[in-house]
Parts: structure tokens; sequence; C-alpha cells
């Protein structure tokens, strides 16, 4: 299969400096540039298979939020998500983009949601993998318990926390609740290597991971969503816990169009969506 390079590059926004990776060019006469928004606590390096496939035939990049990745963290103590949204907006000023198609998992399907809320001239189709919908319950257990605060100390704990933070994530949803009710059913365990860079991404962003994270769960999607009019495909891949919301949230989004496939064809079903 052939794919495009993924290069890197960084601009500067209003709230600091942003670290993005993008593959393909803008061609005129051709499909719309695809933003792509990362899940927390990672960055846009798990989103490099996505932007090597459409980078072959269009502009795909995807960006570290703000308090992630190589980004700078944000000049806000506590950022919502409105703030990410406006910040994806300014980004596509800066590449001066008008309009694009945006797919967004987790956190970053949060962003691509309001994004079309509040510009909604600037996203021409919308994906939002797995998109929260979470109980209010669930809710204030996540703020409570799910991305704490965390700073070094002079024994390396964070390292240790990191690492099993990442593992644990890996089998079970909420991390915190380790018990077979809430044990994720996977056919593989991810390699040590994906593991390891997983790690490595939440270490860069030690002091400001939990902000992202604080924005998601404090958002309220379910208010949120019945106002969004942009052509949309909620899906979720079947390993994924949030899989459970599909249904619900297209029923709150008009027309819009729920799927779950399996994760080895989450790039064509997207695909599919958008060129159709």
């Amino acid at each position: 299969m052939t794919e495009a390079r993924v290069d890197r590059n960084f601009v500067r926004l209003a709230a600091g400096q942003a670290h993005f990776r993008s593959a393909g060019a803008s061609r005129s006469g051709g499909p719309p540039a695809l933003y792509c928004a990362h899940a927390s606590p990672g960055s846009s390096l798990g989103l490099t298979p996505i932007l090597a496939q459409f980078g072959v035939d269009r502009f795909a990049f995807a960006p570290d939020m703000l308090g992630n990745g190589d980004s700078d963290p944000p000049d806000l103590d506590a950022p919502t998500i409105d703030f990410y949204a406006d910040c994806a907006a300014e980004l596509l000023d800066k590449l001066e983009l008008d309009q694009v198609d945006f797919y967004g998992s987790h956190t970053g399907a949060q962003i691509g949601l309001e994004l079309a809320i509040r510009h909604p001239d600037r996203v021409r189709r919308l994906v939002l993998d797995g998109g929260p919908l979470f109980p209010p319950a669930l809710k204030q257990e996540l703020l409570a318990h799910y991305a704490p605060q965390v700073t070094p100390d002079a024994f390396g704990g964070q390292l240790a926390w990191a690492w099993h933070f990442m593992r644990d994530q890996m089998w079970h949803f909420p991390y915190f609740m380790r018990d077979p009710e809430h044990r994720m059913l996977k056919t593989m365990v991810p390699p040590p290597e994906a593991l390891h860079q997983a790690v490595v991404d939440v270490l860069k962003a030690l002091g400001t991971y939990h902000l992202a994270y604080r924005a998601a769960f404090s958002h309220d999607v379910a208010a949120r969503a019945p106002l969004v009019r942009t052509p949309t495909l909620v899906m979720a891949t079947d390993t994924d816990p949030l899989g459970v919301y599909v249904d619900d949230l297209s029923a709150l989004i008009p027309g819009a169009v729920a799927i779950r496939v399996p994760r080895d064809q989450r790039i064509a079903a997207v695909r599919q969506f958008i060129d159709g």
C-alpha cells in the first residue's frame, strides 16, 4: 500500500506553540484537508498511520493538543473543550485552510464536536471515533480519580506511575477500577514498544497531561451534540470501551451515522464516510 511521508512542524498559536505532524500537500480542486485530533493522554504520533494513508491524495495533519506531546502547555490553568476547539480554529487560520474534514478520537472527538458547533463553516464532515457520553456519576468518578496531577519526586516515582497508568489503561476501563466487571476484552496485549511510547508521551507532558482529560470529563456532550449540523459519523472499534456510547451519541446528532468496525478497518471506514 502506498503511503505518504509524515513530517513534523511547529506553529505559533496565541496560547502557545503547537507541534503537529502532517502528510501530503494541499491540492487545488482536490479533496479537503483532513484534521486529525488525538485521544488523551497521547500525541499525534498515534495518528501517523492515518496521516500516511490520507496524505497520498490530500493534506492530512494532526496537532499535539496544547499540554500534550511536544506542544507547549496551554496558557490557562483549567482549559475547556471550548478552548481547544478555538485553538483548532486558529490552527486552521495559520495553515490557511478555510474548511476541513475532521477525525477525532476520544478527547479529540469532543474537540471536533465543539469545533463543528462553534465554527460550523470550518468542518465539512465530522468523524467521532469513540465519542464519550458518560453518565453523570461516572463523570464524577473520572474527574476525581482518572487524571491526577503528577510532579517529579526525588525517587523517580513518576516513572513507575506513568508505566502503570498506561499499562492499566490497556486492561481496564476506567483503569483505576481493576475488577472483572471493568476488564476490557482484547484479543492481544499491545507490544512492549507501544506501551513504552505511550509512557514517553505521558512523561513529556507530565505536568499538564491531566488538563485535556479534565476538560473532556467536564464537557457536557449530551447537551452539545444536538447542536451539530455537520454530516457526522459516530464510530468505534471493537476494542474501544467507549463503543457502548455509539448508538446513544449518534441518536443525539441530527442525521448522524453509527458504525462499529474491527480496529484494522478503522481507516477504511473513515475514508468511506468522508469521500462518500
